[in-house]
């Protein structure tokens, strides 16, 4: 899921929840809420994730199955 995907990433990146808000300059609640489905990302904030993360939109929508 979605969801999973976007905390597996973040992991792999050694990055807390405070670093990827602060370089996203919100709340660190939301990457919380992102990360346990509870809220879905805008298209500019999915974009963000990616770029941050370094994987492709269709990994974290699970359009395709690798980085």
């Amino acid at each position: 899921m979605f969801h999973e995907r976007l905390k597996q990433a973040r992991l792999k990146n050694k990055l807390s929840q405070e670093d990827v808000a602060e370089r996203l300059n919100i709340a660190r609640s939301n990457i919380s809420k992102y990360e346990n489905g509870n809220l879905e990302p805008n298209i500019k904030l999915l974009k963000d994730f990616c770029k941050i993360y370094n994987v492709s939109a269709d990994y974290l929508l699970e359009i395709e199955e690798t980085r």
